[in-house]
């Protein structure tokens, strides 16, 4: 398997995984209506929409033209910036609501118990998808780095 098709199928697979991690997320966010689990549902669903754009990015960064003679890869920092920017925006309407409530907390008394416990299993879960994920990538990026090696071994034997 080539390097492109290590990282095609790493990415579809860690996209199926962003999805069930970004259901399991706004799931516990909706039961429990806590900021932290607002932000990382939708941190990982940002992360997931990347992971989309990125699967395009990398079938079409290797294309060649007469502007671009190397390839389309003047598209992956692009991506970065707008990830990096998509995730700044998240921060930001979390901070303003965040701050919203803490105002209304400690200026008027407006506030509510907070149910916490969806909190727990939900970390478990996550945790586990997390380390398993970041497992797999491990694998195929070891795969990617021999194929690259072999790669180069049969380009100096010709």
């Amino acid at each position: 398997m080539n390097q492109k098709n290590i990282e095609q199928r790493s990415l579809v697979i860690g996209c199926i995984w962003l999805f069930a991690m970004g259901v399991a997320a706004l799931t516990a966010y909706f039961s429990t209506r806590l900021e932290a689990l607002f932000v990382d549902a939708y941190f990982t669903l940002i992360t997931l929409t990347t992971g989309l754009l990125s699967i395009v990015i990398s079938k079409i960064s290797t294309q060649v033209s007469k502007r671009f003679p190397n390839g389309l890869f003047v598209l992956e920092p692009l991506y970065a910036f707008f990830q990096s920017l998509l995730t700044i925006v998240l921060l930001l309407i979390s901070l303003m609501t965040v701050s919203s409530k803490a105002y209304q907390y400690f200026v008027y008394g407006h506030g509510q118990l907070l149910n916490i416990a969806p909190v727990i299993p939900y970390e478990i879960v996550m945790v586990i998808l997390s380390l398993t994920l970041s497992w797999f990538y491990q694998l195929q990026n070891k795969k990617s780095t021999i194929s690259v090696h072999f790669y180069r071994l049969k380009q100096k034997e010709r």
